[in-house]
């Protein structure tokens, strides 16, 4: 993709760094997070969002992070990454941005 305008060889293309962030596999918990209001604000601001799901032990937990915004510590969630808990019956546990 070239936003200058400019033309570009297969050269430059092959140059060009590619990272693929794969969404979560749709689930009953992540669709009932969608429709939360403050979720969707959050995809509303979100440019690049990416949707990830993980249990910890009997909870849900389903994570929006806009991939603008990098991970700078390997213990710290990606700035910017939304965190929704359920527990086992469906309800929401808690929900906010993801501090650790």
């Amino acid at each position: 993709m070239d936003l200058a305008g400019k033309p570009v060889n297969d050269g430059e293309l092959l140059a060009l760094e590619h990272h693929y962030y794969p969404d979560a596999p749709p689930n009953s918990y992540i669709e009932i997070a969608t429709r939360l209001p403050e979720v969707q604000k959050v995809l509303w601001f979100s440019r690049f969002p990416v949707t990830r799901f993980h249990k910890e032990g009997d909870v849900a937990v389903v994570e929006i992070s806009d991939i603008r915004f990098v991970q700078t510590r390997r213990d710290h969630p990606p700035s910017f990454t939304y965190r929704v808990r359920f527990g086992t019956d469906g309800s929401v546990l808690s929900q906010g941005w993801a501090t650790r």
